[in-house]
């Protein structure tokens, strides 16, 4: 049974990661562009159609995860690989002393940081153990309502302290 938990809050977690940071995008998309750009890994002119494809495949996942059964797993994988491919990103930023924002859940102006980085690897840990788990077929049991409701509440909060880990370190500083 604990297996169902771990499973739920994965879904829930990775679900809203990608809500989040889709939303966050597609209210400037020409910023995220902008970002792909900055991050120089891409001719400038791939810019608009990388963002297009990632802000759909992001939007794809948040479906497939809502939708369950048999399109669980394919989103669970399809995070994990987004997830590492912005990690990359992220980490090739940071060797390469490029100061531009992330722009991972939309405008900003912070640069990106080691806490990113971190960020990151949380969200990997929880696709990559949501995938562990549906390729296991553990944690299929039903669950009650109240359980997704407690699910849910532990996931946004897990997401919401992910998601600003740099300003809570910053404010510990």
């Amino acid at each position: 049974m604990i297996w169902s938990y771990i499973l739920a809050f994965c879904r829930v977690a990775i679900g809203l990661v990608f809500l989040f940071s889709a939303v966050g995008k597609l209210r400037d998309l020409s910023q995220f562009q902008q970002t792909i750009t900055n991050f120089r890994l891409l001719p400038a002119q791939l810019s608009r159609p990388t963002s297009l494809l990632f802000v759909g495949a992001e939007v794809a996942i948040v479906l497939l995860v809502a939708l369950g059964g048999r399109f669980l797993l394919p989103g669970f994988l399809l995070a994990l690989l987004l997830l590492l491919i912005f990690g990359g990103a992220l980490i090739s930023v940071l060797m390469r002393q490029i100061h531009t924002p992330c722009n991972c859940f939309g405008s900003n102006e912070k640069p990106v940081t080691q806490a990113d980085i971190w960020r990151d690897t949380a969200f990997v840990l929880c696709a990559l153990g949501g995938s562990v788990l549906t390729l296991g077929r553990m944690g299929l049991e039903q669950l009650e309502v109240l359980a997704w409701l407690l699910i849910g509440g532990m996931a946004i909060m897990f997401v919401l302290t992910a998601s600003f880990l740099d300003d809570i370190v910053q404010f510990f500083r």
